[in-house]
């Protein structure tokens, strides 16, 4: 193969082909002057960024890909100190160029796919429970296939796997028709509305990226990488949010690349230590000023949220996990802080696991529980957790310590108890205990209640969970009556409450409107985190934090 090393003076005129389909034109520098033995093949290359296991660095920490934005025709990024493309990523062929590069995609064609609706999900190692569900299914009338999902990977002596099996239904021929049709099951028998994505063929493009300042341009088939020439950060420029909002210019750690999503555009990834991935997730979940224990107790939760994700979700996009609520909001280099920062760096590798020692712990988490966590299976249609059970605050534990129900709810409402989650802070004090009004006219029409519902006429609680948050209710209006079953649903049917730890006063305010009297800031499952924080204040470390969170669980250092 010839030399390709290339001096500045050599400025024009030359194409020449690398490997795999990657060419570059005009002036470059390749590191190392040849195809380097770590060049990958197309598919090798494609395969590299559709793969849901972790690869390690040279400290033993993994790397996580994290979807910036999708849906892009040109993409602009930037880096003080030049950038270098990386046709197969790291350990292969480099070539150096200056500070701003525009990508832009060209012959492409998105990706040929079917879609499934889920019916349910259980964990792999649970065959025969699977088998119930999905012959209660077929009972229906369904035609269930099974399909797993997830991934089982080694560490540091622990097999740790987060494989599930997706009971689905036929295969449907477009996301739109697969969307309706979750919806349709959504409302008719209470499950989430997923869809789960089959790939006959993979999109498939020319990635065009040229160098603004030095005029070289590289071609490359499916996927390029880039990375700062001497360290520090990676500019891309107006990411957008899963709306389609412009964010802004974010700086990133790591790599970025550029591949081609299954619509045929530009997906634009992170590609960066675990580490630094959680220094831009957390604080964007929690205060950095919180106390440092609760720092750590929800780093160690923020990562075994991110863990467990792994293989399970954007299973036909080019990256492990989105940069957005879908997966967790991380906003990159730009949104670190240094307490927060700290707090992932002292607790590297640490993840909650359960007893068995082979599964992580789902460490969800909400704002503020209300002095009182919910049972899983009370919010989501999923499995009891015996990690995930409601669990009262211990301040509260002697009176309350049954749980929250219809005959205790008003009292446990009326007071402002002194638990950990009550915030110190007259600022966000309405998380903790709030009271909201329903416009009786403005209900019809919200998420989940039908549009000839009418005006609301009365709200009916017929079961609570263990934190007396309302799981089951049905709005009567002057046309018709709707049933509601979970928690989100209740919460978003009535306006978008807080949460569903609520109840109805008898009478109205003197505009007409229903009066309901709550507590708590979100679904209430697993760790509250004005709570942590009242526990960090009050001496508490962030091992026993978690312990009281996530019942039964193990923490454990992974890496």
């Amino acid at each position: 193969m010839a030399n390709w090393a290339k001096t500045a003076a050599s400025r024009r005129g030359f194409l020449h082909t690398l490997c795999g389909g990657v060419a570059v034109t005009g002036a470059a520098l390749l590191t190392g002057g040849r195809a380097l033995a770590g060049d990958m093949s197309l598919s090798d290359r494609v395969d590299l960024v559709y793969s849901n296991q972790f690869r390690f660095d040279d400290s033993g920490q993994p790397r996580v890909s994290i979807g910036v934005m999708q849906g892009k025709r040109e993409v602009l990024l930037s880096s003080p100190k030049g950038l270098r493309a990386l046709p197969s990523g790291e350990g292969g062929t480099a070539i150096a160029g200056g500070g701003r590069w525009r990508i832009r995609v060209s012959n492409s064609k998105p990706a040929e796919q079917r879609f499934r609706v889920v019916l349910d999900a259980v964990p792999a190692t649970q065959l025969r429970r699977a088998e119930d569900i999905a012959e209660r299914w077929r009972g229906r009338g369904f035609a269930v296939a099974e399909r797993e999902v997830g991934t089982l990977f080694g560490v540091s002596g622990k097999v740790l796997d987060t494989r599930r099996i997706l009971l689905t239904t036929e295969r449907l021929s477009s996301e739109r028709e697969a969307e309706a049709r979750a919806r349709e099951l959504a409302e008719a028998h209470g499950i989430l509305p997923r869809l789960h994505p089959e790939v006959e063929r993979r999109s498939r493009g020319r990635i065009v990226a040229e160098d603004l300042e030095t005029g070289v341009k590289v071609e490359a088939e499916g996927v390029l990488w880039f990375a700062p020439s001497r360290g520090g950060l990676t500019t891309v420029h107006d990411v957008e949010d899963g709306a389609g909002h412009v964010l802004g210019d974010r700086p990133y750690r790591g790599q970025i690349y550029v591949a081609i999503d299954r619509n045929g555009k530009l997906a634009v990834v992170n590609l960066a230590r675990e580490s630094e991935i959680l220094a831009g997730i957390v604080p964007a979940e929690i205060f950095a000023s919180a106390p440092s224990e609760a720092l750590k107790a929800q780093a160690v939760a923020a990562r075994g949220h991110l863990l467990t994700k792994v293989g399970t979700r954007h299973l036909d996009d080019p990256f492990i996990l989105c940069a957005h609520q879908h997966c967790q909001v991380y906003a990159g280099a730009g949104s670190e802080d240094s307490r927060t920062t700290a707090a992932v760096n002292r607790t590297i590798g640490r993840v909650l696991m359960r007893p068995n020692e082979t599964q992580l712990v789902d460490t969800v988490y909400s704002a503020n529980c209300g002095g009182h966590t919910e049972d899983n299976e009370r919010v989501w249609p999923s499995p009891a957790d015996p990690q995930l059970r409601g669990t009262v605050d211990p301040r509260q534990a002697e009176r309350f310590g049954e749980g929250i129900d219809a005959d205790n709810i008003d009292a446990w409402l009326a007071e402002a108890h002194d638990t950990y989650s009550r915030p110190r802070s007259s600022a966000v004090a309405e998380a903790y205990r709030w009271t909201a009004t329903v416009d009786p006219s403005s209900v019809a029409g919200n998420p989940g209640v039908p549009a000839d519902l009418g005006k609301l006429v009365g709200v009916e609680l017929h079961a609570r969970g263990r934190s007396g948050r309302a799981t089951h209710a049905t709005l009567h209006g002057v046309r018709r009556s709707v049933e509601l079953h979970g928690e989100l649903r209740i919460r978003r049917a009535l306006g978008g409450l807080r949460s569903s730890m609520f109840v109805v006063e008898e009478q109205r305010d003197r505009h007409g409107r229903f009066v309901l009297r709550g507590g708590g800031y979100g679904h209430g499952v697993g760790m509250c985190q004005h709570g942590a924080m009242g526990m960090a204040a009050a001496g508490k470390t962030y091992g026993p934090i978690l312990h009281h969170y996530y019942r039964d669980s193990k923490l454990v250092r992974l890496w």
